[in-house]
């Protein structure tokens, strides 16, 4: 009765508020969202105070929080038109200001596209500041235009200096069209030889934008729960897996699916290159479909250990 109920309350949602699921949205909107914003910092750097203008809606504005340099404190907020915020950029003749976002996420519903990620920002080879920035795009006749930006100017970016960039490509059909194939490219981007980029491009094309991974572990007598974004999981295993090699593949899939969602149990083994390092472990996958291709929601794993075998009926019986 309650899951009726519920079905109903996001039936009435969608028609009244056009609510659109993340997996539904078009990629060419997001990514058409992304340009925008690059484009945004390449004329930032060129200091084209006219193509800055252009970038914005009419009456777009950006707001600067500005965090003490100790991150102590309370942050002081400037707010500037985008007409404003062109004139301060292009009346500066000293060095390039250099941003980068290395992997914007955004969300597009209808005619608004929400895009944010961490940056970090140089005057030439000089780093200045990080932070967060979020835009908020509107469509328009001429595509989309910023209608607001927000950004934090923090001082404290040793995490942003180290992050990975993941380039943003549009998905391969053959990973998403079936369970089979992003399986398959779910194990196939993070392996490789020491000394080999990992396809962090390809591995997010695997994810709803909002994904977050769990990884479970034991230290000390104690369960842990790392939850990670994309993102951040990324951030943390780039340096250990392509440094040191690192294989892993399935060895069993236990698939339970209903319509358009479905739940793998993937049993799976992994070593590094010198084969110091082997173990096995269950990766637990959601996935739903959205119509025109297969999208992980949600991943978390626990490895075999001592206390913690994995089970039969998790493991192939040939």
């Amino acid at each position: 009765m309650i899951k009726t109920i519920m079905r109903y309350i996001v039936a009435v949602l969608i028609l009244m508020f056009g609510c659109s699921f993340v997996g539904a949205q078009p990629a060419a909107d997001r990514e058409s969202a992304i340009a925008v914003v690059n484009r945004l910092f390449a004329v930032m750097k060129a200091k084209d105070a006219e193509q800055i203008r252009s970038v914005f809606s009419s009456d777009g504005q950006l707001i600067a929080i500005d965090k003490p340099k100790d991150g102590k404190g309370i942050s002081k907020t400037r707010v500037l038109t985008g007409d404003a915020f062109a004139t301060l950029i292009a009346s500066n003749k000293g060095a390039d200001y250099i941003e980068h976002m290395p992997s914007p996420e955004a969300r597009v519903t209808g005619d608004l596209a929400v895009v944010s990620g961490r940056y970090t920002f140089h005057l030439g080879d000089k780093l200045s500041h990080c932070g967060t920035n979020t835009f908020n795009l509107v469509r328009t006749e001429t595509g989309w235009k910023i209608a607001n930006a927000a950004s934090t100017l923090e001082f404290q970016c040793e995490r942003d200096l180290k992050a990975v960039s993941v380039p943003n490509i549009a998905a391969d059909p053959k990973d998403v069209s079936t369970i089979d194939g992003i399986i398959k490219a779910f194990y196939e981007t993070i392996s490789g030889p020491k000394g080999q980029p990992r396809q962090w491009g390809r591995d997010r094309t695997l994810y709803m934008p909002t994904v977050n991974f769990i990884g479970m572990s034991e230290r000390d007598g104690k369960i842990r729960a790392g939850i990670m974004t994309h993102q951040q999981y990324v951030n943390a295993v780039n340096e250990s897996l392509t440094n040191g090699g690192f294989y892993e593949r399935e060895i069993n899939r236990v698939t339970k699916r209903f319509g358009n969602v479905a739940h793998i149990f993937s049993t799976y083994e992994f070593t590094s290159d010198d084969k110091t390092e082997k173990g096995r472990g269950v990766n637990s996958i959601e996935l739903y479909w959205d119509g025109t291709r297969w999208w992980i929601a949600f991943a978390s794993w626990d490895e075999e250990r001592a206390g913690n075998p994995i089970s039969k009926e998790f493991l192939s019986s040939k």
